[in-house]
């Protein structure tokens, strides 16, 4: 088991090669005037407390909800229009790859720029590129102009786009609450972006059963409108320093030393990268379990996407109220294999009735896992390489194109159950693996 102190922060004048256990240079927590302070201790605080408290954060997590929705929603619309034009799980997964490609090819230079650049500024050039990237797509499905190129083009652009805006929004996070409620805030946000993943598809869902592909596009389009406008409202930041003092290549290796020289760090990262890579693509699939195993069409696809959504709010709150499952050393792990589980046998169910309450529970699972790793990540970098840390962590989500596409081949090739299981059994045993090589993730 891992055992390091959870004050663990990176000096700034010795960021290539150390972390010093120094509190006074942890995540930015900013006391200017735009951060309400709080006097009451964190246990006493509600789950709600750096809502109400702060109202530049409760902006920027009004637009994380309404992008990464509006994201979510078109993933699942765009694999939705992928089936029906093609009718082959194959190009469903080749979309997804096309879509997300690009967080893995952009992670590391991403993370430099967001390190170095104020980051209101590239939210509001990257929002303004995903707003009219989505009303073109909106566009050419509604004049019947689209082709099989021309949404892989667009999906590509889409997801080039979007690689700013995740590590943007969450590694602001720390500048705009105090630390005494960056705790809270950090569950919050990481709730919020979690509970998206199923809420946006479950959206998409019913969107396309009332209105069509077209009008789930459109739907979409609107609400990163919603989420340039509140980006607008938030504060210009002064970036550290330190953040500007290494160039050249150290910039794109920073994260990786600093990863590396971290177990803790090092195993929540590796044991994302399974559940991402090899579990996730299950909602890639979606629209081939609804259609061809539980045959309940686009109504069924929002109710079951529905279903898991409700599970995720609730399994993302729980972490942002319940404290002693931050504490409870072997949290991530069992959340983790839980999920898995969940999700085979969801695979293998063949009554939608049996369907909705495993999803139910593996959303819940889900977002538990996901905020966990979010938040004990975020206690343990300093803002001036937040963002080349949090790159790396993004880059397990960069390779989901990878496990949609393998996963969707299977699926093309042996029915999309027997995919799902044989991922979710290949996750457990590399799960297993992790364990074995860096033992169970704790940060007592």
């Amino acid at each position: 088991m891992v055992h390091l102190n959870t004050n663990l922060k990176l000096r700034p004048d010795q960021a290539q090669s150390a972390i010093n256990s120094s509190p006074t240079t942890s995540a930015t927590a900013t006391s200017d005037a735009s951060v309400a302070p709080t006097d009451r201790p964190v246990e006493a605080q509600s789950t709600w407390h750096s809502v109400r408290a702060y109202p530049h954060f409760r902006m920027l997590l009004i637009g994380t909800s309404a992008t990464n929705s509006a994201f979510w929603m078109y993933q699942i619309a765009v694999g939705w229009l992928a089936l029906q034009m093609t009718d082959s799980p194959f190009f469903v997964g080749l979309t997804g790859f096309a879509g997300g490609i690009p967080l893995l090819l952009l992670s590391l230079p991403v993370g430099v720029v967001v390190d170095r650049v104020d980051k209101r500024t590239i939210l509001l050039m990257a929002q303004a590129g995903v707003m009219l990237t989505s009303i073109v797509f909106a566009l050419m499905v509604g004049f019947d102009v689209i082709e099989r190129w021309s949404i892989l083009v667009l999906a590509a652009v889409y997801g080039s786009v979007m690689s700013f805006v995740f590590p943007t929004r969450t590694t602001m996070v720390p500048s705009l609450v105090q630390r005494a409620d960056l705790t809270n805030a950090l569950a919050l946000n990481a709730a919020g972006q979690n509970a998206t993943r199923v809420i946006g598809p479950s959206l998409a869902g019913i969107l396309i059963a009332l209105f069509g592909v077209t009008g789930t596009f459109a739907a979409g389009a609107l609400m990163q409108v919603l989420a340039l406008y509140s980006t607008w409202h938030l504060p210009k930041r002064v970036e550290s320093p330190s953040a500007r003092t290494s160039a050249g290549a150290s910039n794109f290796t920073l994260g990786f030393k600093i990863v590396a020289r971290d177990p803790f760090m090092l195993s929540v990262i590796l044991m994302a990268l399974a559940t991402n890579v090899l579990v996730m693509p299950y909602l890639n699939l979606m629209p081939v379990f609804a259609r061809d195993e539980l045959h309940v069409g686009s109504t069924g696809l929002g109710i079951l996407l529905a279903s898991a959504g409700l599970g995720t709010v609730a399994g993302a709150l729980l972490v942002a109220r319940s404290a002693w499952l931050n504490a409870w050393p072997k949290s991530q792990l069992a959340s983790a294999i839980i999920f898995c589980v969940l999700v085979m046998l969801f695979a293998i169910t063949p009554v939608v009735e049996l369907a909705i309450p495993l999803l139910f529970l593996a959303g819940l699972v889900s977002a538990t896992f996901l905020a966990l790793n979010q938040t004990s990540l975020h206690m343990r970098v300093d803002d001036n390489v937040r963002g080349r840390v949090f790159s790396i962590y993004l880059m397990t989500w960069g390779v989901l194109p990878i496990g949609q596409l393998t996963v969707g081949t299977l699926a093309d090739l042996f029915g999309s159950p027997l995919a799902v299981v044989v991922a979710c059994l290949v996750s457990l045993v590399y799960i297993g693996l992790l364990v074995r090589r860096y033992g169970i993730p704790s940060e007592t």
